[in-house]
């Protein structure tokens, strides 16, 4: 009997146990099971919808399913908003007919900051008296210039304004070529927010340009100097107003600043464009202090210069004037290269033979040249023509 109860007792202490901890585990597998699953499944539903929700220019070739919505339109409503319609206006004083006078200028403008900074090219806004800026919204501002770096045909514009869309800079050296880009600008200085696309046509090249410093007495013409300017090249469509826009990628990042477009004849689809991470090189030190250093300034110098200043006179100014179209010296430096030898007044026709009729052409030949060369120059002084042998110097 003791032995039995004590069976008994024994096996209802032990056996039971063991079937409890069963049910228990298998429940326990089965319910982990189904969370595992909802949770895998809520999780892939919820990052099948981030993606859908994603902005479209974040991926090139993203669409619907209907392909109603293509990148374009999409990088069209990112970039759009970011860029803006610059108006100038400037006086010029001519002293031969009509008085003081005030020009009008266009061109274009990239908002870089939510607070109102704007980036532009030097030559847009170079002169001007004063500066106006529509954004996409049609909202006019009065505009300051931080600071310019005509060198590299960038300056910074200040509006007092908040909470705008700023574009997204890029990265200009991952740039390809081919790669699709659009420009927005004001073609004509009219049509604000325009937009044309293109590729790539070259990721280097070297163009002068001329920047008008400001206007020369006696309405003879504009004081213009020639500056060299690494650049990107595009077959997307540029007119005169486009320069200082933007020029972007396919994922709606800015890469550069349209600057040129090239005027030659039965020349079309070249398109030039300053690289954004020089552009914005020097807007960070524009807006920091005021003024751009570049790199190396005081072991490269500025190469050989004549130390004269000289204006263009171009042909229906020369006209009005009975005067003939070229460059004239405007002044000599004291005590420079060419003292003594050049005077105000003459018209350089040639140097080393080779005929000058534009700054332009002034310029290029004058890189052509080490500092402490000597050069031949031929010019017309009072209907003379006179040679004289100049030593070239270090420019600043």
């Amino acid at each position: 009997m003791n032995i039995v109860d004590d069976f008994n007792v024994h096996s209802e202490n032990t056996v039971p146990s063991p079937v409890k901890k069963s049910h228990i585990t298998l429940w326990t597998l089965l319910l982990a099971a189904v969370i595992a699953l909802a949770c895998g499944y809520l999780g892939s539903y919820l990052a099948n919808l981030r993606t859908e929700e994603k902005v479209v220019i974040q991926k090139v070739s993203m669409s619907d399913a209907e392909g109603s919505v293509t990148p374009a339109v999409e990088v069209a409503k990112a970039i759009s908003p970011t860029v803006v319609s610059i108006t100038t206006e400037k006086m010029t004083v001519n002293h031969f007919w009509f008085g003081p006078q005030i020009s009008s200028g266009a061109g274009s403008g990239v908002i870089i900051s939510e607070d109102g900074y704007i980036l532009t090219c030097a030559h847009v806004v170079s002169g001007a008296n004063s500066i106006s800026v529509t954004t996409f919204d049609g909202a006019e501002f009065a505009a300051s210039v931080v600071g310019s770096y005509e060198d590299g045909d960038i300056a910074v514009l200040k509006i007092e304004a908040e909470g705008l869309q700023a574009a997204v800079l890029g990265d200009s050296d991952n740039i390809q070529l081919a790669e699709t880009v659009y420009a927005v600008g004001n073609p004509g200085g009219t049509l604000g927010g325009s937009i044309t696309d293109g590729i790539v046509s070259a990721t280097s090249r070297t163009i002068s340009i001329s920047i008008e410093n400001s206007a020369t007495p006696y309405g003879l013409g504009i004081n213009n100097r020639t500056v060299s300017l690494d650049v990107l090249q595009t077959n997307a469509a540029v007119s005169p107003g486009n320069s200082g826009g933007g020029l972007f990628n396919a994922q709606g990042e800015l890469i550069g600043i349209v600057n040129a477009k090239s005027s030659g004849e039965n020349q079309e689809g070249l398109g030039f464009a300053i690289p954004v991470n020089t552009a914005r090189e020097i807007a960070v030190s524009l807006i920091n202090t005021g003024s751009y250093t570049p790199p190396n300034t005081a072991t490269d110098g500025k190469g050989a210069v004549l130390e004269i200043a000289v204006v263009e006179i171009a042909p229906a100014a020369a006209h009005m004037n009975n005067r003939e179209p070229g460059v004239y010296v405007q002044s000599v430096q004291k005590g420079g290269a060419s003292d003594g030898k050049l005077e105000a007044n003459d018209r350089l026709i040639s140097i080393n033979g080779y005929m000058v009729h534009t700054t332009a052409e002034l310029s290029a030949q004058l890189a052509e040249y080490e500092p402490g060369d000597s050069v031949g120059l031929t010019v017309d002084r009072d209907g003379r023509l006179v040679e004289v042998e100049v030593s070239l110097a270090q420019g600043e």
